[in-house]
């Protein structure tokens, strides 16, 4: 007895709230085409521009890996080559410098060789 005296009214109460919430939402329901059209343009739009920064960011993402890969043989060739030019300059200095200390050591030795000692003093 007492469920029914709370549930019926409650149940009439919410029967009139719809009823009238119906009648206030039924015009809007014209707009419904209106806003389905509205929300696919803006989906589209958010999907094209997604596509685009996919698209946009994948190829920046090559063309920064392709530059790196770029960059990285460059200057891998480059030190390659300077070090093959550094060692065929030492070799040839070398070459050059070997018969010039040759040629003054010989003449150091002659000089050296051609001086008498100096008489050493002997404490006895």
């Amino acid at each position: 007895m007492l469920k029914a005296l709370f549930v019926l009214p409650m149940l009439v109460f919410g029967s009139m709230l719809l009823g009238f919430g119906a009648l206030l939402l039924l015009p809007l329901l014209a707009f419904l085409p209106v806003l389905l059209a509205i929300g696919a343009v803006v989906f589209a739009v958010g999907l094209t521009v997604g596509i685009f920064s996919l698209v946009l960011r994948l190829c920046a993402a090559i063309f920064v890996g392709v530059g790196g890969l770029l960059l990285f043989g460059l200057g891998f060739g480059a030190l390659f080559f300077g070090g093959v030019v550094a060692l065929a300059l030492g070799v040839a200095l070398v070459h050059l410098l070997l018969p010039v200390l040759l040629v003054v050591g010989l003449i150091w030795l002659i000089r050296r060789s051609t001086h008498p000692a100096p008489a050493r003093l002997s404490h006895g």
